[in-house]
């Protein structure tokens, strides 16, 4: 049966082609279209799919559209159910075949621990927001992915680098990489303890769940105009945000004994973070395109629940890259 994982309708829309268990190809619309995030499909994109390995029978998507309708309604965003309705929206691409749904954090793991090598495996998925989950860490054995804790909005870490990448003068959910390289030139210390200080609730917690005291998904551009040295609150946002995920990850490693580790979820593009955590564990993998794109795959993987060889050059971008057909 040809399967296709797609993800779409929000940003980075991506697509990934199975017959049955066996990956043939993964690609984002990006790389056809050419815009940058781009969140819609493109009909290149689709075409090279159809015609090389044959129209879906299926289609696997990677979140919940009635739980994210839910979800936008108590953030304050409308009832967009509308918007949400994949089936409709897939229909204008040409796609009318049965589709299957899972849930956001579950398309994440599944990625993340599907494509790693190993029998036993702990995950964390770190992103802004699913449908409802922010946060979740996940146990791995064999062919078993448990979730072992889940952590909602509005709490979320992700949610909190991006409206602190606003604050500090960038687009949100795309320049995130740029403060990261200005937190290079700035004194962390300056600002580390005030950041504590007005977001976060330090309580303890075993399981490590990150609480706010503000709701970042409304921005904060609002707070603390008198900083204008930003160079230096990069660096204690950056700082802030390794130590969280430091933390998260340690906490894991006590909870769920295993050697290795899989990080998946937007914030594992936070190379710098993720090269801290990577000294802790024996295996550690952070899959291509670990942000919501790579969940074309995880949310097959998530419904069939087998580990699969994976190689990067599954990704028409990685094949262009490097030269390949």
């Amino acid at each position: 049966m040809i399967k296709w994982g797609m993800v779409g309708n929000s940003h980075d829309a991506s697509l990934a082609v199975f017959n049955d268990t066996e990956l043939y190809w993964a690609s984002l619309a990006k790389d056809f279209s050419g815009v940058p995030n781009d969140p819609h499909y493109n009909w290149t994109q689709i075409e090279v799919a159809r015609q090389s390995f044959g129209p879906p029978q299926k289609v696997i998507w990677y979140e919940r559209p009635f739980l994210k309708t839910l979800r936008q309604w108590r953030a304050g965003q409308g009832w967009l159910r509308k918007e949400n309705d994949i089936r409709a929206y897939l229909s204008d691409w040409g796609i009318n075949c049965k589709i299957e749904y899972t849930q956001h954090h579950h398309s994440h793991a599944a990625y993340a621990y599907y494509t790693q090598p190993h029998d036993d495996c702990a995950v964390v998925c770190l992103d802004s927001i699913g449908e409802f989950e922010t946060l979740t860490m996940w146990k791995g054995e064999s062919d078993s992915l448990t979730k072992i804790n889940s952590q909602s909005y509005p709490n979320s870490l992700g949610l909190w680098y991006s409206a602190m990448t606003q604050r500090l003068g960038y687009e949100p959910n795309k320049q995130e990489a740029v403060v990261c390289t200005l937190a290079k030139g700035g004194n962390p210390y300056k600002y580390k303890q005030r950041l504590y200080d007005d977001f976060f609730d330090v309580s303890f917690d075993p399981l490590c769940n990150i609480k706010f005291k503000e709701n970042c998904h409304r921005g904060l551009n609002w707070w603390a105009p008198e900083i204008e040295d930003i160079d230096n609150l990069a660096a204690a946002v950056q700082f802030v945000f390794e130590e969280l995920c430091l933390n998260l990850t340690s906490s894991i490693q006590f909870n769920n004994p295993s050697f290795n580790l899989a990080v998946t979820g937007g914030c594992a593009l936070n190379r710098d973070a993720m090269n801290k955590i990577r000294k802790n564990w024996k295996g550690f993998w952070i899959p291509t395109n670990p942000g919501d794109p790579g969940s074309c795959i995880g949310a097959v993987l998530a419904l069939e629940k087998k580990h699969i060889d994976f190689n990067e050059d599954i990704w028409y971008n990685n094949r262009t890259k490097k030269g390949l057909s």
